[in-house]
């Protein structure tokens, strides 16, 4: 999965090893992963929160498998295992300058809620999304 995100995203927005392991198993974590003969082409972590909210870490998608459906799959399938774990709402951050990922969740029925400025470091900012679930 860490390797996989290094290849998805430049810095800031990838994960070190020892975060994304700590992401990944947290005891909150559901993960979904895809996989082509026994290579990972994509996955998703999202966390549990409190609340009854779906937190998404994460959806990393090969370069060669985007744009084919995986993303969608991989979204709806963390989106029935939230709700199975008593979650009513699905939210995100998206940073402001990826218009793909940001066409790709509002298609997916995400609502843009709020802005965090500085969510990925100073002066990087995040878009929010919302989904109720």
């Amino acid at each position: 999965m860490f390797r996989l995100d290094e290849v998805c995203f430049e810095e800031p927005f990838r994960f070190s090893l020892a975060v994304m392991r700590r992401f990944a198993e947290a005891r909150r974590a559901r993960v979904v992963v895809a996989e082509s003969d026994g290579v990972l082409v994509g996955f998703c972590v999202v966390h549990v929160e409190a609340a009854k909210v779906g937190y998404v870490v994460t959806l990393d998608v090969a370069p060669e498998w985007r744009r084919k459906g995986l993303a969608g799959v991989l979204m709806g399938a963390v989106e029935d295992q939230v709700r199975a774990a008593g979650c009513e709402v699905m939210v995100l951050h998206v940073f402001t300058g990826n218009e793909a990922a940001i066409r790709f969740y509002e298609r997916m029925g995400y609502g843009l809620v709020g802005e965090d400025e500085d969510f990925y470091g100073d002066g990087v900012g995040a878009l929010v999304y919302q989904k109720g679930l």
